[in-house]
This record gives structure tokens, C-alpha cells and sequence, in this order.
């Protein structure tokens, strides 16, 4: 096994999470244990930073979405002044499966091909991927079934868990994905996302509402 995709078969990465839920940081957290990474949460991320946490061994830090924008930006320099060599990613959604591929993406970039780049083509509701080799490929959705602030809940499907041929492919996505996802003010459409592994190369793929 390439050991860019395995994690305990190199020096164990360092993953710090931000966020406001503390539920879906301990999930997260759990997911990046099992995958082989040194991860932490936390749902403070006011204060004296640096003081609690020792950013010289942090490899990423990924900001959740309710992290104030301004907040995002001082944390961002206080740590980088100290650890210019820390990648720092914006999570997607507040789902622990999408966060933990999303670190895995920001680890394996030397693998990813813009070029070949899968993306959603609606018209047809398939996910498009370009293989220049034969390669295993898995692929699944990630929506959120209720978007209540600050622990939304969410589910995923597994699309396609299989080794493909060099070449085009079209993964069709269900009709009934994603359904209507639950708010304060009644049912109604939220962005779902994608995660494509393609060998050692991930992607992930956020998709706006009503797509």
C-alpha cells in the first residue's frame, strides 16, 4: 500500500479541529484516529490559542463553518507565524466523514490531476470521473438531514466501491438524494457533497442546493 494513503505507515500527522459542535468534533476525531492521524477537537476557539495548544506539532487546522470569519483569519496568522508550514482547511460541512476526507485530500495533493478533476454534471445527475489508468475507486454522498445549529445531523451512501477502467465514467446519483433537509423554519434544499478516492488521489466535491 502507498504510504500516502496510510497514514500509520509514515510519521503519524497531526490534525487539530475547530468547531462549534462538540459531538461532531468527537466523531470527527474518532475517524481520524481510526485512519491512523494524532487528532484533537476543540469548540473554544477564543482565547489565549497558542497557549493551550502547541502549534509547532499541529500539521492541520481545520476551521468549521460557525468560526466567525474574522476569527478564522487572526487564528490563521497567530498559528502560521509560528508554524508556517501548517495547511490550514475550511470544512465543508459540519459532517465527520467529509471532514476526515477532506484532511485526507489536503495530505495527498502530489496525487490529485486538475486535468482529470471529477466533477457533477446535473443535467444527467452523474458524477464524472477520467481515469488515465485503471485504478480502485470509491464514491460517496454526503448530505445533511437537519441543519440545526450547532449539531446538524447528516447521512452518506456509498455510490460506487469498485476498480475501474482507464477512461471516462459516469456514476449515476438516485433521484431521492439528497432529500429535503430539516431547519428551523420548515424543510428545504442545502448543498450535499461528493467524496471521490481514485487511487491515492481524493477529491471532494461540494454541490449547491436544488442540483
Amino acid at each position: 500500500m502507498n504510504s500516502s494513503t496510510n497514514p500509520a505507515a509514515r510519521p503519524q500527522r497531526s490534525v487539530l479541529l475547530l468547531g462549534a459542535s462538540d459531538r461532531i468534533l468527537g466523531e470527527c476525531v474518532a475517524a481520524l484516529h481510526d485512519l491512523g492521524y494524532a487528532a484533537q477537537g476543540t469548540s473554544d476557539f477564543f482565547g489565549d490559542f497558542t497557549a493551550r495548544f502547541d502549534v509547532t506539532k499541529i500539521d492541520l487546522v481545520s476551521l468549521g463553518g460557525l468560526v466567525p470569519p474574522e476569527r478564522k483569519a487572526e487564528l490563521k496568522e497567530q498559528i502560521g507565524a509560528i508554524n508556517p508550514r501548517v495547511i490550514f482547511i475550511d470544512a465543508l460541512a459540519g459532517i465527520p466523514g467529509l471532514i476526515a476526507s477532506q484532511v485526507r485530500q489536503a495530505f495527498t495533493t502530489d496525487h490529485q490531476d486538475p486535468a482529470r478533476a471529477p466533477s457533477y454534471m446535473p443535467a444527467d445527475r452523474s458524477i464524472r470521473l477520467t481515469l488515465a489508468d485503471p485504478a480502485a475507486v470509491r464514491v460517496t454522498l454526503f448530505w445533511r438531514t437537519a441543519l440545526i445549529p450547532p449539531d446538524p445531523e447528516s447521512d452518506s451512501l456509498v455510490l460506487l466501491d469498485d476498480r475501474l477502467a482507464s477512461g471516462d465514467h459516469a456514476i449515476p446519483v438516485p433521484g431521492h438524494i439528497p432529500p429535503l433537509t430539516a431547519t428551523p423554519s420548515g424543510p428545504r434544499p442545502a448543498p450535499w457533497f461528493a467524496t471521490v478516492q481514485a487511487g491515492p488521489a481524493i477529491y471532494n466535491l461540494s454541490i449547491p442546493a436544488g442540483q
